[in-house]
This record gives C-alpha cells, sequence and structure tokens, in this order.
C-alpha cells in the first residue's frame, strides 16, 4: 500500500459487489483472483506506507475510471481508479426531523396509557359499584396512586375497606400499610 496525496495505491484484489460466480467445473475457479494494483481516493482509514490491510476486511468503492502514477524508476502506469466516497452521517435536518418524531410518538403513547387508565377506572367503578372485591380493591389502589383519576385518599380508603370487608387480603395490607394522617 502506497499512500498519495490523493489517494492510496492498493495491491490487491477487487470484484463486483454482489456478483455470484458460477464457474463451469466446481469452485476453484471462484478463488483464482489474481492481485493488481488499483487506486482508492478518499479511503476512509487512516494508513501508513506497507501496511497490510486483512482479507477479512471488505471495502465498497465506486470505479471512477484510470489513475496514472509515476513509477520509481520514472516510468508511468495507468490503474484501476476506484472513489470511497466522502463518508457522513445522516443529514442535521433529518436527525432533527427523528428526534422531532420520536418525542411526539412518545407523547402520543403517553396520552394513549393515561386514556387507556382512565378507561380502567371506568370499568372498575361499575364492577366495584356492582360488589366485586377485587375490582373495589383495584379501584382503591387507582384512587391512591392517581392512575386515571385524580389522587384521592378518601375513595381509596373507601373501596378498600368495602373489599377487605369482603375479605380480600390485597386490600387488607394495603389498608394497614398506609400511613395514618396527622390530626391537629
Amino acid at each position: 500500500m502506497d499512500i498519495t496525496p490523493n489517494g492510496v495505491r492498493i495491491e490487491g484484489e477487487f470484484g463486483d459487489l454482489c456478483k455470484t460466480y458460477y464457474p463451469a467445473e466446481g469452485f476453484s475457479d471462484v478463488y483464482n483472483h489474481d492481485f493488481q494494483d488499483f487506486f482508492v481516493a478518499r479511503f476512509p482509514f487512516e494508513v501508513v506506507n506497507g501496511q497490510i490491510i486483512s482479507s477479512d476486511e471488505h471495502l465498497m468503492a465506486w470505479y471512477v475510471g484510470a489513475y496514472t502514477y509515476t513509477t520509481v524508476s520514472g516510468g508511468s502506469r495507468t490503474i484501476r481508479k476506484l472513489d470511497y466516497g466522502i463518508p457522513c452521517g445522516p443529514a442535521p435536518e433529518f436527525v432533527q426531523q427523528q428526534i422531532e418524531a420520536a418525542k411526539a410518538k412518545a407523547e402520543k403513547d403517553k396520552q394513549k396509557a393515561i386514556q387507556l387508565q382512565i378507561n380502567a377506572v371506568c370499568w372498575l367503578l361499575s364492577q366495584a359499584t356492582n360488589g366485586d372485591a377485587s375490582a373495589q380493591c383495584s379501584l382503591g389502589i387507582h384512587y391512591l396512586n392517581g392512575q386515571g383519576c385524580e389522587t384521592n385518599r378518601e375513595q381509596a380508603i373507601y373501596w378498600l375497606q368495602k373489599s377487605a370487608a369482603q375479605g380480600n387480603i390485597e386490600a387488607s395490607n394495603k389498608l394497614a400499610s398506609l400511613p395514618k394522617l396527622q390530626t391537629p
């Protein structure tokens, strides 16, 4: 490998991207590549003269024509010229659009979750009013935590007590764990 101001001259092999080989006899022809010199403009890595690039590393560059250079004996030689291109990331406008889209999706998901909690409270209220102990306990916890409704300690205790009175252990444990209110 030789470094020039315009790119890197490489001795190695190159070929078509995504090309399928169909050799007439077996697979031996697939591996009969001859090493040759070629030039890569805008090589993407820091390299030093004489550096060897592992055959495991595959780089993609476009064929753009010919490159002529002066040999050590003073003659000239023309070889294939490839261009790696300008490495770049996505445009800043695209990144900003993606950030804004992600924020909008997060807000939409948050609103959907809130609406689901509101719907759950409505359903639990109808079930709790009909005497379902599990629904009474869940409704009490929703009121206690403000999930799908405003936080309301009195309503929470009311529904938890109704559920506990029917033998719901979770409601009894939740009531026992509530801190006592200080009265002035």
